[in-house]
């Protein structure tokens, strides 16, 4: 394909898909940006803190009044692209970085951290993307010719966590991706694997990174946005940091590899300033020699873009007043659905016109540490002191885990005994460490720990000829494994929008049609709500959904905004306004599971392997029933329903939870049916709840089939919790507090 792209061209993705099987990364390793000493002249000013500037690029709408100028930010700018096709992120990741961005950082598909090898081919993800081996080289040979087109190397991005941790360091290190996460506590409080798995794995992982370059990322920032309260972990923050910082230098990464992923952990209506600036300086003191990667707040995004935007200014100016080596962005409708294009792109203008507005602000202002920020900043640094020793004292970090020191809703030393708890010897993986014999000799690169090697041998792979990172030749690729979930098959579908003469909005993917309408209504919340829907079809819209509902005065008027797939009046007297259903309150969630110590048994049931969706509804990380303190037993997939239907009985289960994603011939009701039978028959029907999901269910099958409730899409623990206790309360099955 030609070296160079047209600016007014589409991005050629058949084009890019042709001879992946012989393509290879022209560099590999991190790339800062350029940022001359004596600052930058652009259209009549002199910017005091930016990096040379693109040779294309968009500039900011008002740079038509300063002779078009568009100034860089020193630091890298990071843009978050995960569609679930990673075709359609190709062009967001030009778009990206036409505007700013040079850190593409990929979000893998939900579930891949608990998959034990491997993925392949291009099939599409859900809440992310499949990271496989012909995805990364279509993705960076796209970057290859997109940082050409601007004049900056771009850095790709994705995450080596997981039970796969290793092969995924050797796959990024042979396909030349440029920084990824890796943080060994991510694996064990957040995706519940083994800990002894997660290190030994975390330990090969960075020694294979640091021989490709590739630029860590830690997962601290993860307590932040898992904890109840995210301002209150800050001490626990500073120790997560810590740990992975020196675990990684100890296994033998250089220091200017090793980056911390620093959140503000709090938000307006909160006085902001007054926890994020003392927590921001305290960590750079803390950790002044390793890199600072800057993440906007993600905690308390709620479905407001303007919210968003306005907090994410708030936490850049923070990362000007302190430092930031990359400025990580956030898109503003985060909190409502999965990024779409124009969202990521406005998620780097933020960065890009804060930075420009603010910029030299250190030559104009300094950080007084005399009065109140000196003191916080002391008393940041005490507590997360106090942290460490309390864990050492515990038996480390193993121990401690175990005894539930970490993210904890309470400001240490007060505990409030609601942190991830993990059993050393439990877990995903669990029992899978196997120790290396005398005579252990493996003949490749960069890794970590006993190797027998022949005496006189420097370098293991000149054993074998070359390993895959030092001869690419060697490397094996896999193209496809099911061709009906592939990329081809999906361009075939695509075709008319990409390459032909049909063109329709667009917001994730190609031709998806998607359009956002923005309304006022003069009434109330219920009104203004049925009122926006019954517009956007008579507009012609087909499946309306409002993601944002604003109320300006409760009886005066709403800003509503509601999105479809591609004039009148309204009479809201003919509105039929639908009974509200609302979830109950999460504190009385809480109290009931604590006061009755609810627990679940889960599986996806009959021949299917699909696991994915139901440990999301399991699992803390996406807010899942063990957020609530919920406890359950995993059985796995493919599990016969008799075999849900005896665990459950054995353990004394409250509820009974099925993943059932395969529907040919309607073997879902199938499931869903056999189950409710099943109960029947073991006289526990009246004893337990019984819950069904997948992708083909909806809640309208649950009286079909004799469930207590049935979800589909867009499910989240909160909906299965609030459907077991309000089941079991409706058959007295729960003890209240007042009963207590």
């Amino acid at each position: 394909m030609t070296d160079r792209l047209d600016p007014n061209e589409k991005l050629d993705i058949d084009l890019i898909m042709q001879d992946l099987a012989d393509y290879h990364p022209p560099r590999k390793g991190w790339t800062w940006r350029v940022c001359p000493d004596e600052g930058v002249d652009m259209g009549g000013f002199h910017y005091h803190d930016m990096s040379e500037p693109l040779t294309n690029s968009v500039p900011m709408p008002a740079a038509k009044y300063f002779e078009g100028v568009d100034p860089q930010p020193s630091p890298v700018v990071t843009s978050e692209i995960a569609s679930g096709r990673f075709e359609d992120d190709l062009r967001r990741m030009r778009m990206a970085a036409w505007n700013g961005a040079d850190h593409i950082m990929v979000i893998r598909t939900t579930g891949q951290s608990h998959i034990d090898g491997l993925m392949e081919g291009t099939p599409e993800g859900i809440g992310g993307v499949p990271i496989t081996r012909k995805q990364l080289r279509a993705s960076r040979k796209a970057c290859d010719l997109v940082e050409q087109e601007v004049g900056r190397p771009i850095n790709f991005h994705s995450y080596v966590s997981g039970v796969a941790g290793p092969e995924v360091a050797v796959l990024f290190a042979e396909e030349g991706v440029n920084g990824a996460h890796q943080d060994p506590q991510y694996n064990v409080l957040y995706r519940n694997i083994n800990m002894y798995r997660s290190f030994v794995d975390a330990a090969e992982a960075k020694k294979v990174m640091s021989g490709a370059r590739i630029f860590q990322i830690d997962g601290a920032h993860n307590a932040n946005a898992t904890a109840r309260h995210g301002w209150k972990v800050m001490p626990e923050l500073m120790v997560q940091h810590g740990l992975n910082s020196m675990f990684s230098v100890l296994v033998g990464m250089p220091t200017d590899l090793i980056g911390l992923s620093t959140v503000p952990p709090s938000a307006p209506p909160a006085p902001k300033l007054w926890y994020d600036l003392p927590y921001a300086v305290a960590l750079r003191d803390f950790f002044s020699e390793y890199r600072m990667r800057a993440q906007q707040n993600t905690r308390y995004i709620e479905s407001d873009i303007e919210e968003a935007i306005r907090t994410h200014v708030v936490d850049t100016m923070i990362s000007m007043l302190t430092s930031a080596d990359i400025q990580s962005t956030i898109t503003p409708d985060e909190g409502r659905n999965l990024p779409w294009h124009y969202n990521s792109v406005r998620g780097v203008q933020t960065v890009k016109q804060t930075w420009a507005a603010l910029d030299g602000i250190k030559q104009l202002l300094t950080i007084n540490r005399e009065g109140p920020l000196g003191t916080m900043v002391r008393d940041i640094k005490e507590r997360a002191i106090g942290f460490l020793a309390e864990m050492v004292h515990a038996g480390g970090y193993f121990a401690a885990v175990e005894k539930g020191f970490f993210v904890d809703s309470a400001l240490f030393p007060e505990r409030n005994h609601d942190g991830i708890a993990r059993d050393g010897s439990g877990g995903v993986a669990a029992d899978t460490v196997v120790e290396r014999d005398p005579d252990y000799l493996a003949p490749v690169s960069d890794h970590f720990g006993y190797n027998n090697l022949p005496e006189g041998v420097t370098d293991p792979s000149e054993l074998i000829g070359g390993d895959t990172l030092t001869n690419p030749e060697k490397i094996v690729y896999i193209d496809e494994l099911d061709p009906q979930d592939s990329v081809d098959a999906r361009l075939a579908r695509t075709a008319p929008y990409r390459s032909g003469t049909m063109l329709r909005p667009e917001a994730e993917w190609a031709g998806d049609g998607v359009a956002l309408l923005q309304l006022m209504f003069p009434d109330n919340a219920d009104i203004a709500r049925e009122a926006a829907l019954e517009t956007a079809k008579r507009m012609g819209l087909n499946e309306p959904e409002v993601v944002n509902l604003q109320v300006l005065q409760p009886a005066e008027g709403c800003f509503v905004e509601v999105k479809g797939h591609v004039g009148f009046e309204i009479d809201k007297t003919q509105l039929k306004i639908p009974e509200k259903v609302e979830l109950l309150p999460e504190e009385e969630l809480r109290q009931v599971v604590n006061q009755n110590g609810i627990n679940v048994v889960a599986g996806t049931v009959g021949e299917d392997e699909h696991s994915v969706g139901l440990r999301e509804i399991l699992d803390i990380k996406h807010g899942g029933l063990e957020k609530y303190g919920v406890k359950y037993r995993y059985l796995g997939t493919s599990v016969p329903v008799e075999k849900m239907v005896d665990a459950a009985i054995e353990s004394g289960a409250d509820a009974i939870l099925i993943s059932t994603v395969i529907s040919h011939n309607e073997v879902h009701r199938t499931m869903m049916k056999k189950l409710a039978e099943l109960a029947v028959e073991r006289g526990i029907r009246d004893k337990m709840v019984l819950i069904a999901g997948g992708t083909q269910v909806s809640r309208e099958m649950a009286a079909e089939t004799g469930l207590d409730a049935t979800f589909g899409r867009g499910t989240k623990g909160i909906d299965v919790l609030d459907a077991i206790v309000r089941t079991m309360r409706e058959r007295h099955l729960v003890k209240e507090a007042a009963d207590a």
